[in-house]
């Protein structure tokens, strides 16, 4: 006997998944409410952003990555932070903050996870320049 309807069902559950992927889209410039709360201690560096939708509720959250200095002193250091930011009407509001190896290339959601495609460092690599790259993956709760 086959059951009728296992295949719709797979067929929805394929439609979900792929309904919930996506790729974060690369800010140029992050917002200025984002970089206020990025700022909130030192000003960074740089900042760099990724937005997409990431708690379903049609507004385009924010992953933020900025670098500070690693030292008061100079020098070409710098310390990586990187947060996501949930949008709330025209302002963001910290969601999670993250605490990565690297440095981020890109991102994607798939499901309840943020997929991170990250820079890693090469045993050759010089100190400025990774040439690898490896892939994380968090929850997204």
């Amino acid at each position: 006997m086959t059951r009728p309807f296992a295949l719709p069902a797979l067929a929805a559950v394929i439609f979900a998944s792929a309904a919930n992927a996506q790729e974060l889209t690369p800010v140029a410039d992050l917002p200025a409410a984002a970089l206020a709360i990025l700022s909130q201690e030192t000003a960074p560096e740089f900042s760099l952003g990724w937005e997409g939708d990431l708690d379903d509720d049609g507004d385009a959250d924010l992953l933020a990555q900025a670098a500070y200095p690693a030292s008061a002193e100079g020098g070409n250091a710098a310390i990586l932070r990187q947060m996501i930011l949930r949008r709330e009407n025209d302002s963001f509001q910290p969601w999670q903050e993250i605490a990565l190896p690297d440095g981020i290339k890109s991102a994607r959601r798939d499901g309840a996870s943020l997929v991170l495609t990250l820079y890693a460092y090469q045993p050759e690599d010089p100190q400025c320049c990774p040439s690898g790259e490896s892939e994380m993956t968090l929850p997204l709760d």
